[in-house]
């Protein structure tokens, strides 16, 4: 398994014993095929299942947990199983992947784009709960995104969706391993999305995704979305779609999910060393912890002055550091969304927010040398003004 380098910078010096550790699970993925003869929603599939609902939330059945083909199936199917169709209003952040906004269009589904806390990448309960009101009776769904592995408010969020009756999906796609009230993030919403695409906190050796959902006649619906609508007989009992995980890429998640929690370690490690060397830096606001949740820091996103953003980033990738912006548009500001549903929205926070970030490299193997490259490059912007 080949893993990318970082341009400019020694490559991601997997350690051989790693790299080894997940050669042998992906033989031994290939070995258990070929002995099943099975390839798609085989008994590699039911397990890796089984073991992400447990760690989830130990409480929940091994059925909770749906294996399917990507992330952004994931959330049509859990957003499908909530009763949204064409015409609906789902409420989200403006500020995330494009891939979530995405979910919603592939079924017919309106956005209504809600503005992010002060500072934080996360939805606003206010801004949620304004909107809400603003439109009586017509929000069916909303989708907190968990961005950056950060977590959203969930504590205020679930309350507030509960008491207008409105489901509410978790978009954990890039906070796999992030903990909210000492638990995994996942556990407060009707569903919650996950992706496995292989740059994420667990990662597949291609695309793959899972829902898990609270209430098993919801998990027993997934299972038949994500399967041409077919009850256990094979009849076509509702709707459905055919977004099935392979059982390559659950034999290896399951093994990796063995290691997650070291990862996440790692990650973190990474992060704490960032701080130390970035934390003097003036006018320049670091990722961290919040006073309920603990990040997994899926990416290391730091906000700057606009007026220096852009050439911290210059000066980044000239030096062959992979720094990037995640994301340059809001949802609302691409040329489709903006055309269909127009490109004039009340996000002050969202909008102050663009222009600010900066995603520098991490992942559980960056050494310190490379951090302390990373520092100083920024030291040179913010600092000696070069």
């Amino acid at each position: 398994m080949r893993l990318p380098g970082l341009p400019g910078l020694d490559p991601y010096n997997f350690p051989q014993q790693e790299a080894w550790r997940y050669r042998r699970a992906l033989r031994r993925a290939q070995n258990r095929i070929v002995a099943s003869g099975q390839v798609i929603l085989g008994p590699g599939v039911a397990a890796f299942e089984a073991a992400f609902a447990a760690w989830i939330d130990p409480a929940l059945a091994p059925e909770s947990a749906v294996g399917v083909a990507n992330g952004t199936d994931a959330l049509e199917l859990a957003l499908r199983a909530a009763g949204v169709g064409p015409g609906d209003a789902v409420a989200l952040p403006s500020h995330t992947a494009y891939a979530t906004l995405a979910a919603v269009l592939r079924l017919g589904g309106r956005p209504l784009f809600i503005d992010l806390a002060s500072e934080r990448p996360v939805l606003c309960p206010e801004a949620l709960e304004q909107a809400i009101a603003s439109h009586p009776g017509a929000v069916r769904a909303v989708i907190a995104v968990h961005l950056y592995g950060e977590a959203c408010d969930l504590g205020r969020l679930s309350a507030l969706c509960e008491r207008q009756g409105i489901p509410l999906i978790e978009d954990c796609a890039q906070a796999c391993g992030t903990r909210y009230a000492g638990q995994p993030v996942g556990r407060h919403g009707r569903f919650a999305c996950f992706s496995f695409y292989p740059t994420k906190n667990l990662a597949a050796c291609g695309d793959g995704g899972a829902v898990v959902a609270r209430s098993p006649d919801d998990a027993e619906h997934l299972r038949r979305l994500r399967f041409y609508g077919w009850d256990a007989s094979r009849q076509a009992v509702q709707f459905g779609v055919n977004s099935r995980l392979d059982e390559l890429q659950a034999w290896l998640l399951a093994a990796k999910l063995n290691d997650l929690e070291r990862r996440i370690a790692q990650r973190r490690q990474v992060a704490e060393w960032y701080r130390q060397e970035l934390a003097e830096l003036p006018a320049l606001r670091l990722p961290g912890d919040g006073e309920l949740w603990r990040h997994s820091y899926h990416l290391y996103v730091v906000q700057l002055p606009p007026a220096l953003r852009d050439r911290a980033l210059a000066a980044c990738r000239a030096q062959g550091i992979p720094a990037g912006l995640h994301y340059p548009l809001a949802c609302h500001q691409h040329a489709y969304a903006a055309e269909r549903f127009g490109s004039r929205w009340s996000l002050p926070h969202t909008e102050a927010l663009l222009p600010r970030i900066l995603s520098l490299p991490l992942h559980p193997y960056l050494p310190r040398r490379q951090v302390r490259q990373v520092a100083h490059a920024l030291r040179g912007v913010l600092v000696e003004g070069r």
